[in-house]
This record gives C-alpha cells, structure tokens and sequence, in this order.
C-alpha cells in the first residue's frame, strides 16, 4: 500500500502565474508548466536565500524532498529561458487532470478567494454572476467572508473587480479562455470546474481537498452559453 503524500505548503500564490518572453520568435512556443510546489522553492532558496533544511521545514516536507522539487522547478525555468518558452505558474486550465492531482497535496496558506455566487451558490457561468463572495484564508482558517454585488457585464470587467479586490484566487465552475489568460496575467489562479452547490459546502471542500471538479469550459454559440456541468447554472444577469 503507498504511502499518503506528505502535504506541501506554499505560503502565497504568485504575483504573476504567467511569464512570456520578448520576441517575434517566441509567440506560438508551448508554455512550461510549473507547480506551485516548484516555484515556493525557488522563491524561498533564490528569492528568500534559505537553506534547504529551514526552507524544507516552512514547506513541511522532508529536505531529499525539497532538493527533488528544486531540482525540477530549475530544469523547467531553463528550458524556458534556453526554448524562449513561456512559463505558466501551477499548470491549472493548461493541463486540467495535472493540476487536480498536486492540488490534492499542496496547501496554499495564505489567499483571497472569489467565488462567483448566485443565490448562495457557486455560479456556473463566471462572466454572469450577481455576486461575488470573497473568503479570506490565512494558515488555512477562513478569517474573513464577504458577498458584493458583481460589475455590470462587459469585457473584462469580472477579472478587473477581482484583481482590484486582492484575490489570489477564483473558485468558478465555467468560463472562457479569455477570462483564465486575464486573470492568469493578473497573477491570480483560477480552479475550474467546481459544483454549482451552497457556498459554505464548497469552500469547505476547498480547503479540504474533497471537492470534485469537472470541466471548466464554456462554449460559445451564436450568443447562447452551454454549459458542460453536472449541475445547471442558477445564475441570471442582463447585459450579456
């Protein structure tokens, strides 16, 4: 029988999950993808100058564990700087099934999460929500809740309210690859997919890592919105 991960802790989210470099060479190349997990060691050895043992201990997980990470966080920034590949902090909505699996061994101790909200539910659709909830998570406790009306829809204007809150996070069901590139460039991490279902069940699922996502896009059709999701959208918002 394996033996449960241990859980690795990241004490913030990036200020930017996503870095592209200059030049006309460099606009179609694949993105790198690196974890949370692999850019908190390069924050804490590089950026904090740690050594590997205090930087293992504020990660809570062993020191050959770390130097494991470290190692690979390295290999993948070099091939971004070698390739001119750009570089996607987490690899959320770029490889859906990778991200589930470190999700369930990472903990994010310090975040501001926005939750689309309808009706005291998580809205489906992220671009028509009529609220927003934003839950504030410190050492994994929640400190702080609170629920406002949502911007009038127009381009752009969710993931701008968002970011002018301070939220590291979103918690959403559906939406377009434009809003996750946005919110993405903005520094904040988008975790699609999740059930339509009341707000308490599933931030408390969240912070968990019991929730179960499902597919995260929305198509688009002469103006209708179909939703790939277990549950129906329950949100209702003029404008779109």
């Amino acid at each position: 029988m394996a033996r449960p991960k241990q859980s690795r802790l990241v004490m913030a989210t990036p200020v930017s999950a996503f870095f592209r470099p200059f030049g006309k060479h460099c606009v179609r190349r694949e993105p790198v993808l690196l974890k949370l997990d692999e850019y908190e060691t390069i924050r804490l050895l590089d950026y904090e100058g740690m050594q590997q043992a205090e930087a293992a201990k504020v990660m809570n997980i062993s020191r050959p564990t770390l130097t494991r990470i470290y190692n690979i966080a390295r290999r993948h920034v070099a091939k971004s700087l070698v390739e001119g590949r750009p570089i996607i902090i987490s690899g959320d909505n770029a490889d859906f099934a990778d991200f589930q699996e470190q999700k369930i061994n990472i903990k994010v101790m310090n975040q501001k999460i926005a939750i689309p909200t309808a009706e005291g539910k998580l809205c489906q659709h992220f671009g028509k929500a009529p609220q927003v909830t934003f839950v504030t998570v410190n050492n994994h406790q929640i400190v702080a809740k609170e629920v406002l009306e949502a911007p009038r829809h127009a381009h752009g204007s969710m993931p701008r309210f968002i970011k002018a809150h301070k939220c590291t996070d979103v918690l959403c069901g559906g939406l377009g690859q434009g809003a996750i590139t946005m919110l993405n460039q903005m520094g904040i991490q988008v975790h699609g997919g999740a059930p339509a279902i009341d707000i308490e069940q599933v931030i408390e699922q969240y912070l968990n890592g019991s929730i179960v996502y499902g597919s995260s896009s929305c198509h688009h059709h002469g103006g209708e919105h179909h939703h790939q999701h277990g549950e129906g959208c329950h949100c209702h918002h003029e404008g779109e």
